[in-house]
């Protein structure tokens, strides 16, 4: 399977973090939405040992 180049139009491998053409870095955005989740909970839970 293959993804689109924003900057440069081209195919590339969909797990491609640079693309070889025109080197647009495709952000990491597995990475960075796991770390917002992990932030969310634990300021929950922060919450609620407060609260209790």
């Amino acid at each position: 399977m293959k993804k689109k180049c924003p900057s440069c139009a081209m195919m590339i491998e969909k797990d491609a973090q640079v693309c070889p053409i025109c080197q647009y870095e495709f952000p990491s955005s597995g990475y960075q939405k796991n770390l917002k989740w992990i932030a969310i909970l634990l300021a929950v839970l922060f919450l609620l040992v407060i609260l209790l």
